[in-house]
């Protein structure tokens, strides 16, 4: 053991010499994540309104029910109504408008008749989405009235029926209407309710006082870095322990190794301390990591559930490294093919995009990615409160991998480094 110690503190001695590619691999997970936090992340978002034109040719009854819809309290959130007469096109660029809706003259009588109407909109040239959004909601509202005038066809026509001259309908006219409403809606009941849709919300609360959730910390750009920089940190930490596995591959380069086979070391502990110095090295540089994160990260993580998998991410980690660069043939294949299935397993683990905004085949290779087992691990840690019991799976998928990577390229190291392939 003593042995194994002193080769551990030759590599870390030698890291210390020559740091910068150490640092880097270092900075780039807390960089990379703070940059897409303060662009995403901070600051109030402020969802850009559409201004509409509403021109009301008609002044009845609908073009009222048209114009009171756009007032409430929700609506006026995303669009802001202005009521204009003889309005044009070049009212459009006048008032910096959206669009231009109009209602024509007879509006309301043809929809309560049930006779075709029109509704016009002249949507603005120097806006590209907006006027989409107030395309699509016109496209609702004439749907809506289309749908409203031929489901309550009947009560409609018996309001319409009413003698001209008279005031308005006569008590058993009225209730004869109400009868007919209450019909209408009964039959159409089984069609409308339940929604085929519902938005569900709901907030994961904190361990113990059930309110506050778990990965709200106040400020929307923590809870991005938050989400970000597991991701980032686990992609680093793979580059990292590839660093010190390649150095098996430098050494045979600079003829050092051959100096260590010389003395009393053999392959196998050779081999064990360039292991141990990666896991060493790479869970140094997690708790670094950590102690960033820490300073914007909610109370209450478990600690046990960090630590175990931690310690997994390492094995894993360590063990992926000796895999690649023990089949390699060489340094630079080595290198080549550590950088391409690291940075595979980074985009389909969700460290760059997120997850769900992945195509659904690329998805699909998340479950074979290594990287997607940790970030997703220190995701649901800090942002969920998970436990030891919620992370097991990923601690058993990380943990035994590495291992079983470490068993499979150990053989293969000893018979290199004893036929003095690399020496």
């Amino acid at each position: 053991m003593r042995i194994l110690l002193a080769m551990v503190g030759k590599d870390l001695r030698r890291r210390l010499r020559a740091p910068l590619a150490t640092i880097l691999l270092l900075l780039f997970p807390v960089i990379f994540s703070g940059l897409i936090a303060v662009t995403f992340g901070t600051g109030e978002t402020k969802v850009p309104k559409v201004r509409l034109l509403l021109e009301d040719r008609d002044g009845g009854l609908v073009g009222q029910l048209v114009m009171s819809s756009f007032q409430q309290e929700q609506a006026q959130k995303y669009f802001e109504v202005k009521k204009v007469t003889d309005g044009d096109a070049s009212m459009i660029e006048k008032e910096e408008a959206t669009a231009l809706l109009r209602l024509p003259a007879g509006f309301s009588d043809d929809v309560l008749a049930g006779r075709p109407a029109r509704i016009e909109l002249i949507k603005s040239p120097a806006q590209s989405i907006l006027p989409e959004v107030a395309e699509q909601v016109t496209t609702v509202l004439a749907e809506g009235l289309s749908s409203a005038s031929r489901l309550l066809r009947g009560p409609l026509d018996q309001i319409l029926a009413t003698p001209a001259g008279q005031s308005g309908p006569s008590d058993r006219n009225v209730a004869a209407i109400a009868v007919l409403v209450n019909g209408t809606m009964a039959r159409s009941r089984p069609f409308l309710f339940p929604p085929v849709i519902t938005l569900e919300t709901a907030t994961r609360a904190e361990p113990g006082d059930g309110k506050k959730p778990a990965g709200s910390s106040g400020n929307s750009g923590n809870t991005v870095f938050l989400f970000m920089l597991p991701g980032i940190a686990v992609y680093a930490l793979f580059n990292l322990a590839d660093q010190m596995m390649r150095d098996l591959l430098v050494e045979a380069r600079l003829k050092t190794l051959r100096r260590q086979l010389a003395g009393p070391l053999t392959a196998g502990r050779v081999l064990a301390g360039k292991a141990l110095s990666t896991a060493v090295l790479s869970f140094l540089m997690l708790l670094i990591l950590t102690a960033v994160g820490a300073g914007v990260a909610p109370s209450g993580v478990s600690l046990a559930g960090y630590l175990l998998l931690s310690f997994a991410l390492v094995a894993a980690a360590t063990g992926f490294a000796s895999a690649v660069f023990g089949f390699a043939r060489g340094e630079r294949q080595g290198t080549t093919l550590a950088s391409i299935v690291a940075l595979i397993m980074a985009f389909a683990g969700g460290s760059f995009i997120p997850l769900n905004s992945l195509p659904a085949a690329v998805r699909a290779l998340s479950p074979y990615s290594l990287i997607y087992w940790a970030a997703d691990g220190y995701r649901r840690l800090v942002l969920d409160g998970a436990g030891v019991r919620e992370l097991l799976p990923n601690i058993a998928v990380l943990a035994i991998t590495g291992l079983l990577l470490l068993g499979l390229s150990a053989p293969l190291w000893q018979r290199r480094l004893l036929r003095g392939e690399l020496s």
